[in-house]
């Protein structure tokens, strides 16, 4: 019986040895391989352990307890590099040009092409009518004013020939010589009028119509519708020759465009195929 309390003895030595020695060798050979995992605990973090009771705490420190709360292990720095990255936020859709929507930039575009063709339309409709462009004259004069016709016929000198017209008796003045037109077998008489004051009297000869004093119509096909003209300046008369193609001739001679001779007494003077003399008073 004496030999149980011994026995009992040396269990709780033996058991309290251990556990003192067990601490002390681990911790001599970690001393002893700490220089060559040096680089390794550099570069990985090892988790930190609970620090172990002090040697000279008694056997019932043996005994287990609630275990302490473990820290947190540091990560490494390459595990927090490796975290999967939160997603990408959506873009928002960047806006048109100049801050406008699409939309209104596509009505604005539409309004443009209707303005354009709305455009050469009426360019089209306003030149199809012919534009008329006053010119001003670049002379400073003012137009002549208009010759005035005097007072109106109180007949006409009518035949196949000629047409003028008869002033009324005392109405006019008529001016100095006379032309006598052969019809046939009879002579017409001619005289120009002054219609207005001042020594030039202009009266022009064709074959279309004019002022009933200043014009002398003759009928004939042969004779231009501007032909010649009878000028009355300086107490004498001179003939201008308009015609291009039919002749137009004093005492035989033919004068050429443009022409102009003074008339004397008996000239002989053919128009196309009319033929008349000047005779002075």
């Amino acid at each position: 019986m004496q030999n149980r309390p011994n026995l009992r003895a040396r269990v709780l030595i033996t058991m309290a040895a251990v556990v003192i020695l067990a601490p002390a060798g681990a911790r001599t050979q970690s001393q002893a391989g700490g220089a060559s995992s040096a680089a390794e605990t550099a570069a990985t973090a090892i988790p930190t352990l609970p620090p172990l009771p002090p040697l000279g705490a008694p056997v019932e420190a043996a005994t287990p307890t609630a275990a302490a709360p473990q820290p947190t292990p540091a990560l490494p720095a390459t595990a927090a590099t490796s975290a999967p990255a939160p997603p990408p936020a959506e873009r928002p859709t960047a806006p048109a040009p100049g801050g406008l929507p699409s939309s209104l930039l596509i009505l604005l575009g539409i309004g443009v092409l209707v303005l354009l063709a709305t455009l050469v339309v009426v360019l089209t409709v306003l030149l199809k009518k012919p534009v008329v462009i006053n010119v001003p004259s670049r002379s400073t004069a003012p137009p002549p004013p208009p010759l005035p016709e005097g007072p109106a016929p109180a007949g006409w000198t009518d035949g196949n020939i000629v047409r003028a017209g008869q002033p009324p008796a005392g109405a006019l003045d008529a001016l100095p010589g006379r032309f006598l037109i052969d019809e046939g077998d009879r002579q017409t008489e001619l005289r120009i009028f002054r219609t207005a004051p001042g020594d030039r009297v202009e009266t022009t000869i064709g074959r279309d119509a004019g002022p009933p004093y200043r014009h002398l119509q003759l009928l004939p096909e042969s004779v231009s519708g501007k032909h010649a003209k009878l000028v009355y300046d300086r107490k004498s008369y001179s003939l201008i020759n308009y015609a291009r193609t039919n002749p137009t001739r004093i005492n035989g001679e033919e004068m050429e465009e443009n022409a102009s001779r003074r008339l004397v007494h008996g000239d002989r003077i053919e128009i196309g195929e009319v033929s008349m003399t000047y005779q002075e008073d």
